[in-house]
């Protein structure tokens, strides 16, 4: 499998296990099993994007899209490592701050996608 795709892929499973998790974490419904598969996918976005980036060094040369996307997912997994903060602690959310971090976490993932995607500029 190309990298490009399987980079692609394992992105798509942190953002639904990261939205799940998001969701999750206000009425504590499995959110310590999201906690753990949210982080194990974040880390393998870590290593499948370096070595995509160590593969193809032009991609970085590319446009100011990547460094968009990549300013995207260092706050998606600062977003990623306070929700399993919340989920281990056990803390109590308010609903605003739940809904605020689920669709905080959409329009990222979202984002993300696009500018992968599309490359706009």
């Amino acid at each position: 499998m190309n990298l490009l795709y399987m980079h692609m892929m394992v992105v798509f499973c942190w953002g639904l296990f990261m939205v799940s998790l998001a969701k999750s974490v206000g009425c504590k419904e499995n959110s310590k099993l999201l906690a753990i598969i949210s982080i194990v996918f974040m880390g393998l976005v870590l290593y499948l994007g370096t070595k995509l980036m160590l593969a193809m060094p032009g991609i970085s040369k590319s446009g100011n899209w990547l460094h968009v996307k990549l300013s995207i997912d260092i706050l998606a997994m600062i977003t990623n490592i306070y929700l399993s903060y919340l989920a281990f602690r056990n803390k109590n959310t308010s609903k605003l701050l739940s809904q605020i971090l689920y669709w905080g976490s959409v329009v990222m993932f979202v984002c993300m996608y696009y500018l992968t995607l599309f490359k706009p500029f």
